[in-house]
């Protein structure tokens, strides 16, 4: 069965799954949060604060919205609706929404405050008055929450929701290309000790596989990933999540079968809440692409990009489709290598100037020969850097800078310039930057491009080297496998033949 009909299927049983049992309830796990709002407003409550544990933003702000409806001086009603609109792990906050949720409640931060019931939900209170409206920027707003989550962590230390939303905050101060593992690992350990009280809370399992989701941790976070699925099985991001784990791990087949469920809830809940498409559908479809084509299913993998086609033609004027589909559309052709005469686009489009797509026109032009087009591609790569630079994104501009050489270097290889290919290569490996939360970005690691492009060279012993320092990287990536297999074999027949492969 293809993987356009099992998604069919996944969501006519989603569709009837909601018929029998609301997502409201036993669908999103178990919590227990004590509060002062009516008896009558709890069920909506409860399912707002687990939606927001499985990062369910749209289906948790709504909760909260009906939870007020039923209680309109339900404090934390309000502040579950402004947690839904701050998103800790990419670093996105709806300032306008929280606030306008806020007042709502009450004008003043001290009459907020006034209409908490209790200590604890006062805390609350005040947790979410740093989170919007502390001094400074989102990074220095996101570590003046966490210290006051450790403060109410502090002081009620059997709270599990406290200790969920403590663990999330420590998680929700880091940012790409920052160095060490102690946050992680204390957020991990918080979530461990809920997980164990609790195997059924949905924030515990779901915030340990964050913690834990790089190769050299993948593995401590199998026993969350296997059952986290199961304790929300009506949210498209916990249907997802356990192959964060999966893909560390190379299960490829676990990956596949993860994200046809969760494309088929992320696909179902768009039309349920009218939400608009880009979001979780295309994060899940990208997933599942890339894992088939790990298996070498490019027909399989090409329907994926056909259902993100569809998508992007039922679109036309989303920049998130658009850039979604490109992705994918990029993705597919490096790992299926079908190379094409892609024209570079005008640096004002959207294909002109999303580095990914740029990266992979001049990368066709490099394997085909058009010199000039991949020299283009180059000068507008590093024209993206700069622009990244400029505007403060040093992360995004270091891994657009790595797109770059990585055409330089191909383009090199083209020209018969193998040693500048291989020098060039070496300096855009990407062992200083952390570890793919994913599918590898960028698309091509540049590692693995050094090894195909040093077996190229007939260079089998470094390209060994190449491919192992890349498997390190993204475990059990197919192509790093088979180019392994294949520098093996061809350092062992020059070995036979008496050559020298030290070279």
């Amino acid at each position: 069965m293809n993987t356009s009909k099992k998604i069919g299927i996944f969501i006519l049983l989603l569709s009837l799954q909601t018929g029998v049992a609301s997502a409201r309830d036993t669908l999103m796990g178990d919590i227990v949060f004590p509060n002062s709002g009516a008896d009558a407003a709890q069920g909506e409550f409860l399912a707002g604060v687990k939606s927001l544990h499985s990062f369910q933003f749209d289906a948790a702000r709504m909760a909260f919205e009906r939870a007020q409806e039923i209680d309109p001086s339900f404090a934390l009603a309000y502040w579950g609706q402004a947690m839904s609109d701050n998103h800790p792990l990419w670093a996105q906050q709806d300032m306008e929404a929280a606030s306008a949720a806020l007042t709502r409640l009450a004008p003043t931060y001290q009459a907020r405050l006034a209409s908490a019931a209790s200590e604890k939900e006062k805390a609350f209170i005040a947790a979410i008055e740093i989170l919007y409206f502390s001094p400074g920027d989102k990074l220095q707003r996101d570590f003046a929450y966490s210290e006051h989550m450790a403060r109410m962590h502090e002081r009620w230390p059997d709270d599990d929701e406290v200790a969920i939303f403590y663990a999330l905050s420590i998680l929700g101060t880091v940012r790409p290309g920052d160095q060490g593992y102690r946050r992680q690992a204390l957020a991990a350990s918080i979530s461990q000790t809920v997980f164990a009280r609790n195997e059924n809370h949905p924030g515990a399992a779901h915030f340990i596989i964050h913690s834990f989701d790089d190769p050299d941790h993948a593995i401590l976070a199998l026993p969350a990933a296997t059952v986290y699925a199961g304790i929300a099985p009506a949210a498209a991001h916990a249907l997802h999540m356990p192959s964060h784990i999966f893909l560390q791990l190379g299960r490829w087949e676990d990956v596949v079968a993860s994200n046809i469920e969760a494309y088929a809830a992320a696909f179902a809940s768009n039309k349920k809440f009218g939400l608009s498409e880009g979001r979780e559908d295309f994060h899940t479809l990208s997933w599942l692409a890339y894992a088939n084509l790990m298996l070498g299913r490019v027909d399989a993998a090409s329907e994926n990009l056909d259902l993100a086609q569809a998508a992007l033609e039922r679109n036309p004027g989303s920049g998130r489709v658009a850039i979604g589909y490109l992705n994918m559309r990029g993705r597919h052709i490096i790992e299926s290598a079908q190379w094409d005469d892609f024209e570079l686009a005008d640096a004002d489009s959207v294909e002109g100037s999303h580095a990914n797509w740029v990266a992979v026109v001049g990368m066709s032009a490099a394997y085909r020969g058009n010199a000039s087009r991949a020299q283009a591609a180059i000068d507008r790569l590093a024209t993206l850097a700069e622009q990244a630079d400029e505007a403060g994104r040093a992360y995004d501009a270091k891994k657009i800078a790595i797109l770059g050489k990585e055409v330089v270097a191909l383009l090199s290889l083209s020209k018969g310039e193998v040693q500048r290919a291989i020098d060039v290569a070496r300096a855009a490996e990407v062992r200083d930057m952390r570890a793919p939360s994913g599918p590898p970005d960028p698309m091509k690691p540049a590692v693995e491009l050094l090894g195909d492009i040093l077996l190229a060279a007939d260079r089998p012993v470094e390209a060994i080297a190449a491919y192992q320092r890349s498997l390190q990287w993204i475990p059990k990536r197919t192509p790093s496998i088979k180019g392994l297999a294949a520098a093996t074999m061809r350092a062992g027949y020059k070995e036979a033949a008496g050559e020298d492969i030290s070279k």
